[in-house]
Order: structure tokens, then sequence, then C-alpha cells
């Protein structure tokens, strides 16, 4: 079944002109597991929204730039490993 977000736009100016407010799957969440599970999806043909209420995607990933090179240094939030 097709998931709808209903919002109250009904101009084309206000959702983005050939852009449909019905989806497969819609993900929250734009971190690893959230934008793996959505491009694995896309791949497949399923029109996937993501939704991310941060500024950018990537979640508790990481990342550095130094001399020109970006290093991805993986997750960098990481908790609930200890008793305490």
């Amino acid at each position: 079944s097709v998931l709808s977000v209903d919002k109250e736009l009904e101009s084309d100016e206000s959702v983005g002109l050939g852009r449909s407010r019905e989806y497969d799957a819609i993900v929250i969440g734009s971190g690893i597991g959230g934008l793996v599970a959505a491009t694995q999806l896309a791949v497949k043909g399923a029109k996937v929204l993501v939704l991310e209420k941060y500024l950018i995607p990537g979640g508790s990933s990481g990342y550095y730039e130094r001399d020109g090179f970006t290093f991805d240094v993986g997750s960098s939030v990481m908790f609930g490993f200890s008793d305490k």
C-alpha cells in the first residue's frame, strides 16, 4: 500500500512542481541505518521520503577535513556499553 503525506498544501509552489505526496516508505532519521534502508528501497523502485530533524544527514557518524582531504571517522557517538 502507498503511504500518503497529507498536508494542507494546495499550490504547486508549496509542494514543488512534479513532486508527489505519496510514498511507498517513509524513513524517519538519516543515520546510516535510515540511509541504507532508504537507498535499498529506492534501488528496488520504491518512492521513499527520508525525514531528518538535523541540518545534515549522517546521524552520529562523523568526519574531519585536513589538508584538503576528508576522513570518515565512523560513529562518533557511542553509548550503552558500560554499567554506568
